[in-house]
């Protein structure tokens, strides 16, 4: 069994972090009286599961997605729309 702040030295996360993903219950654990005890089993469950700090990086483009891009935008040169949908700087 783990306290909160073994487990968030684990996790190299905040004692409140911990307290937060327990009660939100993403991580499990069992409260004994006021205290959280949490198994290293579920510790670990979390650990695989959570989704790494900051925003996630944008995917690259496909042949495919950059050839479509392309034609989309030929088509609204030869209909006329390209300058009606574009937004005008200031």
């Amino acid at each position: 069994m783990l306290s909160v702040a073994q487990a968030a030295a684990e996790l190299n996360a905040s004692e409140a972090y911990v307290r937060r993903m327990l009660l939100r219950q993403r991580l499990f654990g069992i409260k004994v009286g006021i205290v959280w005890a949490i198994l290293p089993n579920d510790l670990e469950a979390f650990r695989r599961t959570r989704r790494p700090p900051g925003r996630p990086r944008k995917l690259a483009l496909s042949a495919i997605d950059q050839a479509s891009a392309i034609r989309v935008v030929r088509e609204r040169k030869r209909a006329g729309t390209n300058r009606l949908l574009r937004k005008p700087r200031r």
